[in-house]
């Protein structure tokens, strides 16, 4: 079985991605404007549709609770993801699995509705957070 193609971004879209990948923690759409700094001054429409066409190509995905974007980490199909949020640092980890779908989708059904967006957000502190507090 072959995986989709990849699809096609164009500049903005492409400096976008990197600067997700590159990020220690997901960034709102004022803080990608602001790392792309002078090298592109782009208007908040513009960064919209692209963190958008990120989303729908299942490039990144949209942290709900933060209103801000992360690289999806499971590059391929469309998947329901979910995520544990350092309250601490802000470090963001992405997690999902064909359980984890199952388990969601079963509960729609049961409940006859149609999910359009799931959004999991898992909200505490990583190990080096918890290392960090004192005793």
């Amino acid at each position: 079985m072959s995986s989709p193609p990849a699809p096609q971004l164009n500049a903005v879209q492409t400096k976008i991605l990197d600067l997700l990948n590159a990020a220690a923690k997901p960034l709102s759409a004022y803080e990608v404007i602001g790392a792309l700094g002078a090298e592109k001054r782009l208007a908040p429409p513009t960064v919209y549709r692209a963190l958008q066409k990120l989303m729908d190509a299942g490039l990144a995905h949209r942290l709900e609770s933060q209103n801000a974007y992360v690289a999806c980490r499971a590059h391929g199909a469309t998947h329901c993801a979910g995520f544990l949020v350092c309250r601490g640092c802000g470090a963001t980890r992405e997690f999902s699995g064909a359980a984890l779908e199952s388990f969601l989708g079963q509960i729609a059904r049961k409940n006859f509705f149609a999910a359009e967006a799931v959004s999991i957000e898992i909200r505490g502190l990583c190990a080096a957070c918890q290392s960090a507090r004192p005793a």
